[in-house]
């Protein structure tokens, strides 16, 4: 499936820290799995895909991933129970829960997508996901749903 122009903007960007706001049936999925998939082509990189809750990133996303790698014959092994892929050129895209921040320590990250961002607590960004970016020039992607102002 072809990107939208709007999802190309997205995509096409260059900066290191991007934030995406946008109505249901945008393509936030879409986006993010190509998104992981693009940063994960280099070797030996490391993925995350954070969401409010390890449910929702099985929900969301963990089958169209593993859809999408498959496709590509990029996968050596996934593990459905802590939904991670590896991949046949050593990098390594985890789906992981916000709701469980002391998981998410100890990390060096090279791009993290943070999907329904204003669900995660402040901190958990802050003090927890953002030092994982730092030592690698790690890049990041944040997704949501507008709630109204101030949500």
């Amino acid at each position: 499936m072809p990107l939208t122009k709007p999802q190309k903007e997205v995509i096409e960007c260059q900066k290191r820290f991007r934030v995406l706001i946008s109505g249901r049936r945008f393509g936030k999925t879409f986006l993010a799995v190509n998104e992981l998939a693009k940063f994960a082509r280099y070797p030996k990189r490391k993925i995350w895909y954070v969401a409010p809750t390890y449910r929702m990133c099985r929900d969301i996303i963990w089958n169209d991933l593993v859809d999408r790698l498959t496709q590509h014959k990029w996968l050596r092994k996934t593990n459905n129970s802590d939904l991670t892929a590896n991949l046949r050129n050593g990098s390594v895209i985890s789906l992981r829960g916000a709701d469980n921040e002391n998981s998410l320590r100890g990390v060096g990250l090279d791009f993290l997508c943070m999907d329904e961002f204003a669900d995660i607590k402040e901190h958990a960004w802050y003090e927890v996901l953002r030092p994982t970016l730092s030592d690698r020039n790690g890049h990041a992607l944040f997704t949501g749903t507008p709630r109204g102002y101030g949500n």
